[in-house]
């Protein structure tokens, strides 16, 4: 077996945390990001605005990959021709914030001692609860903001700028941006909501293995069947290990599925899947077809077993709300899966937004909200 005990980017307050951990925390800010895209796009006349820097393309970086301090969009102009490059934020609950804070290297560079404002970015600022945004130019926060340690960073340093400062820059988003707002709040309702499956799962996991050391007996990982499969899997990664070869496993796994697997073993396909995935890269010529096809397959079953009402079921046994918390297990990793997949090798269409692989994400969320309200 080989160690996979890799750090995954340079910032001190993610670097400690496990790829999947990281991946996850990194989407919440790629949800923000894509939705409010067009927006930003429709704010700056005659402009194509696109994603910038190191996470353009991935909201996540694959092993070894390392993010950079870039800008979240680039707008361009052809007449005149000029480019402008804009720093993304938003505050959730501006009520309780003194101040708005920002990063010192993303407001200005250090030369000769001092530090000067970025020319070339603004900041697109947006103040969720009160539904609206503001430019801000980094010569003005370095103006009107005191450096200073922020305790909710770790007590790194910012530029602190009075939240009263800002009351005159901001502009009313509009119905819009209202509705981007609500599209935010619930795709990231299902991140959380499906993230609780690999918890409640090693719970599982964990009770088994308990019994079998209490009563003195072996516990059986048959690597013919998916179970033993996914659990080997599950194994390996809490053990930071990967297989000496990956590819193979990952060509055996794909012959697991089948069209109307039941909604947990189709979220424990999707963790190996995924597992092996990101052990095997770079793929074979043999292996990306094989993913190719088990994405396409995955597609389609999340699409054949979605409901009306937002939901996904399949067995009249089991809690709808816990085959859906499946169903979202899956498709966040699937969506990861298949954004890599694209940018590496460029053979299946890049996700657009996050959530784009559910029928409809809105109808999902309320389903979820009212499960969670009836439990």
């Amino acid at each position: 077996m080989t160690d996979t005990k890799i750090v995954y980017a340079q910032s001190s307050d993610i670097k400690s945390r496990t790829f999947r951990e990281y991946r996850r925390d990194m989407k919440k800010k790629a949800i923000a990001e894509l939705e409010f895209l067009p927006f930003l796009q429709s704010l700056l006349e005659g402009a194509t605005v696109e994603k910038y820097g190191s996470d353009a393309d991935l909201w996540f970086l694959p092993p070894k990959g390392r993010l950079t301090q870039d800008p979240d969009y680039r707008a361009v102009w052809s007449e005149p021709a000029r480019e402008m490059l804009y720093e993304f934020q938003y505050t959730e609950d501006v009520e309780k914030l003194k101040y708005f804070d920002f990063k010192v290297s993303k407001v200005g560079r250090k030369h000769k001692g001092k530090r000067t404002p970025h020319d070339d970015r603004k900041f697109f600022y947006v103040v969720k609860p009160h539904v609206k945004y503001a430019f801000i130019e980094p010569n003005w926060i370095m103006e009107k903001g005191r450096e200073g340690p922020v305790p909710a960073w770790g007590s790194r340093p910012a530029f602190r700028v009075p939240v009263s400062e800002l009351d005159g820059s901001l502009k009313d988003g509009g119905k819009e941006m209202g509705r981007i707002i609500r599209a935010i709040d619930d795709k990231n309702s299902l991140l959380i909501f499906q993230d609780k499956f690999l918890d409640l799962d090693t719970d599982d996991f964990s009770r088994e293995i308990q019994a079998a050391v209490d009563d003195k007996r072996l516990i059986k990982i048959v690597p013919t069947t998916l179970g033993g499969f996914y659990r080997a899997c599950f194994l390996l990664e809490k053990m930071r290990r990967v297989p000496q070869n990956p590819g193979v496993w990952l060509v055996y796994l794909a012959s697991f599925f089948k069209p109307g697997i039941p909604a947990v073993d189709f979220a424990r396909w999707s963790f190996a899947l995924d597992f092996l995935y990101f052990s095997a890269v770079p793929l074979s010529d043999n292996e990306k077809p094989v993913v190719s096809r088990a994405l396409n397959d995955a597609r389609g079953e999340i699409q054949n077993r979605a409901k009306e009402n937002g939901s996904f079921a399949g067995d009249p046994n089991a809690s709808p709300a816990e085959e859906t918390r499946c169903f979202l297990f899956a498709a966040n990793l699937l969506e990861d899966i298949q954004q890599d997949f694209a940018v590496q090798y460029g053979e299946v269409a890049k996700v657009r937004r996050i959530y784009d692989i559910l029928p409809d994400f809105a109808k999902t969320a309320a389903f979820v909200r009212d499960c969670e309200a009836a439990a």
